[in-house]
């Protein structure tokens, strides 16, 4: 008798599919929802986990009229409406349009509200979201708008508790750095973003985030640098800082060490003259006095040229965070080919390395620069000393740069897969090929690929 015949996928342990599906887009997952009952069945929850309005220009969706197709925008919440079984699978709403469908989405975790009306608007509909959202288990609440937020929606923000992160990005109204909230919030409160702490008072933002002992990711825009190393002591557990530098007054009378020890770093800043960056080195030094940080980013600009990453700033940095430190990018800091090898050399765990240099047609110095960064994965170099567009096009895709690139990949011990040089991306991987003669074998393809160049 013969055995009935079964697909691959129709062999895979059901357990195991979302674990696949989740690596899929949106298209991908509808496609994989309409295979069969199984696949249906693993893919629906991924569908709806995130209600958001998207558009799509694919298959069913486009709309024929007389001068082609175009792009139709979906409201995923409709669908909820329709199929109220859905709506158990939604984890987190990105949509301002859906009051009806939240209150069916009894699993919500996140809620995100945007509104960049530029004239006063009326707040009744956020009001009214946020009755709905508390009788549900929120835990993410992100608010975006450009008017800000009146007394009145601040004072009904105010009664939510145990969420575990919390963002606000207001361009307008008052500063709001969860004064009178932080108190509630400090016993749950994980992840804070605060995108307007311009004008408040160092105290009193200080005095804010000492209640929110349990914040693993903080990030500030507009706050008084010189309270940075003084809220650090009272955040044991922080481990993602993302703030500002303002100048040489960021240097606090402040003496005590940072509890927190911080994985990832991001620094910016900018400065009006090229000598207001002399404190920043010791000041980013002094927020991470221990072995910790695995990520440092620095976005540095200044209206009189370049900034300039010192040698010392990168060997003191070494001398700590030596074995830690895998992710290093300073894009808009010029750094000359030597500070680049001396990087690559103090700090032997480097994965990714993204900073801006001085191009040379002799491409074989970039070989010499990375030769002893066994772990480099991936490396992205922007040049500072422009040429027109064609001619830049022509140099990095000219055979010398991709022969430097190969063998900077080929090179023994190397891991490097990915190499940025200007506006072109090359990547690099181990592929089957079969051979005139019909047998198999494997070389190593290099594909560039041109970004778009913001110059032409």
């Amino acid at each position: 008798m013969a055995l009935p015949k079964h697909s691959i996928a129709e062999c895979l342990p059901l357990d195991v599919l979302p674990l696949i599906l989740e690596h899929l887009d949106r298209r991908d997952l509808r496609t994989s929802a309409q295979i069969s009952k199984a696949f249906h069945h693993a893919a629906t929850p991924l569908l709806y986990r995130t209600l958001d309005v998207r558009v799509s220009v694919f298959g069913k969706m486009q709309v024929r009229n007389g001068s082609g197709d175009r792009p139709v925008v979906i409201h995923p919440s409709a669908t909820i409406l329709k199929r109220p079984e859905y709506a158990k699978y939604v984890r987190h709403v990105r949509e301002n349009d859906c009051r009806k469908a939240l209150k069916l989405c009894v699993n919500l975790e996140g809620f995100t509200w945007s509104d960049d009306s530029v004239e006063g608007t009326d707040e009744s509909g956020f009001v009214a979201y946020l009755e709905v959202l508390r009788t549900l288990p929120l835990r993410e609440l992100v608010i975006r708008t450009f008017y800000g937020l009146s007394d009145t929606v601040w004072a009904r923000l105010q009664t939510f508790s145990g969420l575990t992160k919390v963002s606000i990005w207001c361009m307008e109204g008052k500063p709001r750095i969860l004064q009178g909230w932080s108190e509630t919030l400090g016993a749950s409160l994980t992840h804070l973003e605060l995108g307007r702490c311009s004008g408040v008072p160092a105290s009193i933002l200080i005095s804010v985030l000492s209640h929110l002992p349990l914040l693993r990711a903080l990030r500030l825009k507009g706050a008084p640098s010189a309270a940075i190393l003084e809220i650090l002591t009272f955040l044991p557990h922080l481990e993602i800082l993302d703030t500002e530098y303002f100048g040489a007054a960021a240097l606090a009378r402040y003496d005590d060490v940072p509890a927190a020890n911080l994985r990832e770093l991001t620094v910016r800043t900018s400065s009006v003259h090229i000598q207001g960056f002399q404190q920043l080195w010791p000041w980013i030094r002094r927020l991470t006095p221990r072995t910790s940080l695995e990520s440092f980013t620095l976005n540095a600009f200044s209206t009189q040229g370049e900034a300039l990453v010192p040698r010392p700033f990168i060997l003191d940095m070494a001398q700590t965070h030596r074995d830690t430190l895998k992710h290093f990018t300073a894009d808009s800091t010029q750094m000359t080919l030597k500070d680049i090898e001396c990087l690559c050399n103090v700090f032997p765990n480097l994965q990714t390395l993204s900073c801006t240099t001085m191009w040379s047609p002799d491409t074989t110095v970039y070989e010499e620069t990375v030769q002893k960064a066994n772990n480099l994965r991936e490396l992205r170099l922007n040049f500072n000393n422009w040429n027109p567009a064609h001619m830049r096009r022509a140099n990095l895709l000219d055979n010398s740069v991709q022969t430097t690139v190969r063998n900077m990949m080929l090179r023994e011990g190397s891991v490097l897969r990915v190499v940025g040089m200007g506006s072109t991306i090359y990547e690099g991987q181990w592929v089957y090929r079969k051979a005139e003669d019909g047998t198999d074998g494997i070389e190593f393809e290099i594909t560039p690929n041109i970004l778009r160049d913001y110059w032409d």
